[in-house]
């Protein structure tokens, strides 16, 4: 059944939001406010819908045409729809939103990112039928892409040679194929299902994917440490460096560490949830002390080395929960840095920082429920003195948010 709607607001989530006859709100990916939209209810619950704009009859006049062909039908994008300053202002708006649940009304600055298209340096497409793909927005229907705006160029030029390679093994167990950019060579690995059996006498073609390093991995997901990660073709990247975490955006990552280490000079400081320790490493030319604390053993081991020559700097590899605790009962800490998964700080954590003698926290996160719980948490004892958005993500409605605090 179809309705006619207002656009009034945005969701953090990107969708429009506007009102059924019958007093619901409705949800409605790519569209923005100030428009009306003729709309097909996709889910249906008791406080509100779900919807599918099938007709744009007032338009926002921030509205520009989509980049991507599969910009509609994709949940990867939600504002390739919206001029990019327009985008800025919704994000901003919609951080405004969700700080106001903390009670910090300030000002929310705005850091852009030097590329909005081909700025991704890592991807992750799903298999099917010996194509590469996504899923359709909310559901696991598959669709063959042959390009993504939003990511590098060098990993688009890489897309038809995997075909080509996947079409001469049609392999069985194949789960995901992860593209990432890694000192400017494309890393390709093919990820099949912790138990597949792949003879390697019998893989036909490797060297249609001569121009990359490819790597072959086993287990559930490429960045679990239960996950077998194996080096097939080439000899210039790590297979930890392939396997570990890093920032999708190169460009707005370097000024997001920046602003971070214009705080940490002569400081002792904790770097938790640490990544691959790039952050730990710039950190110890100005602070005086670091230390970096993660859980991924093949991020750990990248971070070891970056930071073998480094004198000041102690990784730790382990969950934050279990070393924080006992680290600040034997050392003294001026600041920590806190850039959790988007699952946020476990309880213990948020307990330890506030009870033991820690002066100021930046917080940097991806997800606004985690970032606003946590937030309110630390509102007993920390001030927010700052709040930033790194556009780490352009074109889709997720930012990277930079919030410092300073103890009451």
């Amino acid at each position: 059944m179809s309705e006619i709607v207002d656009i009034f607001d945005i969701s953090y989530d990107g969708s429009g939001v506007g009102k059924l006859s019958d007093g619901r709100i409705v949800f409605v990916p790519k569209c923005l406010p100030n428009e009306k939209v003729c709309i097909d209810l996709s889910e249906v619950h008791s406080k509100h819908c779900l919807a599918k704009c099938k007709e744009i009859l007032k338009k926002n006049t921030n509205r520009v045409e989509a980049k991507c062909p599969y910009f509609e039908i994709c949940g990867g994008c939600d504002f390739q729809h919206a001029s990019e300053q327009y985008e800025r202002e919704l994000k901003i708006e919609i951080l405004k939103r969700e700080l106001a649940k903390v009670g910090y009304c300030g000002q929310v600055e705005f850091t852009s990112s030097l590329n909005r298209y081909f700025y991704r340096n890592k991807l992750k497409l799903e298999v099917k039928d010996c194509q590469i793909g996504y899923f359709q927005a909310r559901t696991h229907k598959f669709f063959r892409v042959e390009t993504c705006p939003i990511a590098d160029e060098k990993i688009l030029k890489a897309f038809p040679f995997v075909e080509s390679f996947l079409k001469e093994n049609n392999f069985d167990g194949i789960k995901n194929v992860y593209f990432k950019v890694v000192q400017n060579k494309v890393a390709i690995c093919f990820l099949f299902d912790k138990n597949a059996k792949i003879d390697m006498k019998n893989v036909k073609k490797l060297q249609i994917l001569r121009d990359f390093e490819v790597f072959f991995a086993f287990g559930d997901i490429l960045e679990s440490d239960k996950t077998k990660i194996f080096s097939i073709f080439g000899d210039k990247i790590n297979p930890a460096c392939v396997q570990a975490f890093n920032q999708v955006n190169d460009y707005v990552a370097k000024l997001l560490y920046q602003d971070i280490l214009s705080v940490a000079k002569e400081k002792r400081v904790v770097n938790a949830y640490s990544g691959q320790g790039e952050l730990t490493k710039l950190l110890s030319k100005d602070a005086k002390y670091v230390v970096g604390i993660e859980l991924q053993k093949s991020a750990h081991i990248v971070a070891e080395r970056i930071c073998e020559s480094e004198k000041n700097v102690k990784n730790y590899c382990g969950r934050v929960e279990e070393i924080l605790p006992e680290m600040v009962k034997e050392q003294q800490f001026d600041m920590i840095v806190l850039d959790p998964a988007r699952e946020g700080c476990k309880q213990i954590v948020l307990d330890t920082i506030c009870q033991c003698n820690i002066q100021e926290i930046v917080y940097v996160s991806c997800n606004f429920a985690s970032l606003v719980r946590d937030l309110k948490f630390l509102a007993n004892t920390y001030i927010i003195e700052e709040v930033k958005i790194f556009d780490m993500f352009p074109c889709t409605a997720n930012m990277e948010t930079k919030v410092r605090l300073r103890k009451k």
